[in-house]
């Protein structure tokens, strides 16, 4: 299948950072030529001079949570923890799918074209994302045995999960660690053993809360960090995505880099939380890769990765006291190349390029908020202006999975599922 969008303003993200007008071609799923007159094709879409991006990435979600949404709110981490706990141990196959379709139309509807989970039950998610046509880094999530809500064993969950959905497409399965404070020595590298055998990616909390790592210090004598590079969990066997990292030292930070672990940073989630403030700019200086998570509905309300993109930057600069630190290209880098990167997948997504894989999304030039817009302020204006609303369409893999107001061709037009 061919797909022309024409009259493009082309935020490529490629290597130069590049914006271009003109034409972006995409033939059986793959970006063909960028910035080249298209000719005929077997569908068109008129971008009417406004922002052609690369789709964006949230790289840290609990999808299957969704309709938990305004049942946690106003409540510190442990406690929304043991509440969380108690309302999982009762949910349904059922339910977590309904609540995954849920949760990823409205990311569809948002621009993001990617995300991470960690979560238990991702063969059904896996499933969702069949359905709706997302691309899903799904991480099965582990913890001891003892306390878990899972049927059966959590590791040998993930390792089945792995196997069963081995083969390349939409879903890569990954190996999830809910967190240190749930997982014994025994655990964490009995997940770590399936990630490396499988060869996947992991995913894990990771230093989000002050009691969290003050509670495993004086427990265990280490801090987190300190403690998985102890018992050989940060080997750099198995690629590791740690969300949030409020709470690192700058050891800790050397650490991380010297491993290759990657850090998803989810500004609203910690904030409404009260749980403290991410370090961006320090894990930036220490050569970190940080891209941009939303964490659960239940916790930043919303899956909106424009409006994490604006908070992230402003907190970083209100808590630095310096208006010049965490700009607009460095946000944008973080849910486009970054992610890509944090994932393993730079090489076939997170921009707009010649042999890439065709994940992009169109914004309308006429709303309001992108007024003006150039090459000039493009990048500014995606970050500090653009809303999810300006999304006008989703494309992933070739394929347009949203369209604004419904279009030919288009499995979902907008409207929210029954």
């Amino acid at each position: 299948m061919e797909l022309l969008i024409r009259h493009g303003l082309i935020v490529t993200q490629d290597a130069a950072r590049r914006v271009i007008e003109g034409d972006v071609m995409v033939e059986d799923g793959l970006i063909t030529s960028v910035g080249k007159g298209g000719s005929g094709s077997d569908h068109v879409i008129d971008a009417e001079g406004g922002i052609v991006m690369p789709g964006l990435f949230n790289t840290h979600t609990h999808v299957g949570m969704t309709d938990l949404r305004g049942l946690l709110d106003d409540m510190n981490l442990e406690p929304f923890l043991e509440k969380t706990f108690r309302l999982d141990n009762g949910r349904t196959s059922g339910e977590i799918q309904s609540a995954s379709i849920h949760a990823i139309h409205e990311m569809l509807a948002g621009g993001t074209t990617s995300f991470a989970d960690l979560y238990y039950s991702e063969d059904v998610i896996a499933e969702a994302c069949g359905q709706t046509g997302i691309r899903g880094f799904l991480a099965w999530v582990t913890l001891d045995r003892e306390i878990t809500t899972q049927k059966g064993d959590p590791v040998k969950n993930a390792d089945d999960f792995c196997k069963r959905f081995s083969k390349p497409g939409l879903v890569t399965p990954m190996v999830g660690l809910q967190g240190v404070y749930v997982c014994s020595e025994e655990t964490a590298m009995a997940a770590k053993s399936v990630a490396h055998r499988r060869g996947r990616g992991m995913h894990m909390h990771l230093c989000e809360t002050r009691h969290e790592v003050y509670s495993h210090e004086a427990r265990t004598g280490r801090r987190p960090v300190d403690w998985l590079s102890s018992i050989g969990f940060l080997d750099g066997s198995a690629p590791l995505l740690a969300a949030h990292g409020a709470w690192l030292t700058r050891n800790e930070m050397k650490t991380l880099h010297a491993a290759g672990v990657s850090v998803s940073s989810c500004a609203r989630s910690n904030m409404k939380l009260g749980s403290g403030i991410p370090p961006v700019e320090e894990l930036r200086s220490e050569g970190v890769t940080v891209s941009l998570g939303t964490d659960s509905a239940t916790t930043s309300n919303n899956l909106d990765m424009f409006e994490e993109m604006r908070t992230a930057s402003l907190l970083q600069k209100v808590n630095k006291w310096d208006a010049s630190v965490l700009p607009a290209s460095g946000v944008l880098d973080m849910v486009t190349r970054n992610a890509a990167g944090s994932l393993g997948v730079l090489g076939t997504l997170g921009s707009i390029e010649e042999g890439k894989k065709a994940d992009i999304i169109l914004l309308d030039r006429r709303s309001a908020r992108l007024f003006p817009l150039g090459k000039e302020n493009v990048i500014q204006q995606i970050v500090y202006s653009a809303q999810s609303s300006d999304v006008t369409h989703t494309i992933v893999d070739g394929r347009q999975v949203y369209s604004r107001g419904g279009s030919e061709g288009a499995p979902w037009n907008g409207m929210t599922p029954s």
